[in-house]
């Protein structure tokens, strides 16, 4: 692991592979969920993949307060700068994929392309989804963080959760999500309550975007899937077989071949777009 420091805060990254340069934003509770991508040589056979732990997450610092998604968005610029000198492909999960969005929006220039998993979009059935958060937050505010976490990792990804996390990730994931579930109650949900991401802000971004569904998410994710190419005309689609919202922990090998096969229609250096 190797470290950098930015914004007032220390962050834990590493890097694998060489080539035009990729930063992967992870979602909430995993912090380690991207890591099975660095092992998919299809991808970092030619790409420069970066993989770095947010605030609150592993060995980066903790958070000192109320932190919003713009502030992340801002963070994930700080390591596009020192990995990739300032303009980088970006893919984020769920709650990292609204931190991509929000870069996007706020350095277009950092951004070349957009890889965008299951981000929580603005949809129907999110009222359904959210129903659950007050009986996961009193779970965690009675000092169960385990049993919060374990429940939310059943109702986003599916009650067999522990199969795809336990098959691609380094023993101990689950105590290390444990140990950093402040994060997701203290500050990420209360970020994610106030983020606004409209019709008329989804027109700002211009960059090419592949928009990632698991075969057998949710309605949630279905819906979200959708709109994002409503939304914005330029976004190709890709279901990945085999996953829910742990995508890249249930099948990182497909889905390092379908990012590949997307990067390589969008070079930075060949200028296309999808």
């Amino acid at each position: 692991m190797q470290r950098l420091s930015a914004n007032g805060a220390e962050f834990e990254y590493e890097t694998a592979g060489t080539g035009e340069p990729l930063v992967l934003i992870h979602g909430s509770i995993i912090g380690e969920s991207f890591t099975p991508l660095l092992k998919e040589s299809a991808l970092t056979d030619r790409y420069q993949v970066t993989n770095y732990a947010r605030r609150g997450f592993l060995g980066s610092s903790r958070h000192n307060g109320p932190f919003s998604l713009a502030q992340q968005a801002a963070d994930a610029l700080a390591v596009i700068q020192h990995v990739a000198g300032g303009r980088a492909h970006v893919a984020g999960h769920s709650y990292g994929a609204a931190t991509a969005i929000q870069l996007a929006l706020d350095t277009p220039g950092a951004v070349h392309s957009l890889m965008l998993l299951e981000p929580p979009m603005p949809v129907p059935s999110a009222e359904a989804l959210f129903a659950n958060v007050p009986a996961l937050a009193a779970m965690y505010g009675s000092g169960d963080g385990a049993g919060a976490i374990d429940a939310f990792l059943t109702i986003v990804v599916g009650a067999d959760y522990r199969a795809g996390a336990d098959k691609n990730l380094a023993p101990g994931w689950f105590e290390r999500s444990v140990a950093d579930v402040d994060a997701f109650f203290q500050v990420e949900l209360g970020a994610l309550g106030e983020w606004q991401f409209t019709e008329e802000l989804a027109h700002r971004i211009s960059q090419p975007v592949l928009s990632i569904l698991g075969g057998e998410s949710s309605q949630f994710f279905v819906e979200g899937h959708a709109l994002l190419q409503q939304w914005m005309p330029q976004t190709a689609a890709f279901v990945l077989p085999g996953a829910t919202h742990g995508l890249q922990m249930q099948n990182p090998r497909a889905l390092a071949e379908a990012m590949v096969a997307f990067l390589s229609r969008n070079s930075m250096f060949a200028g296309t777009r999808a």
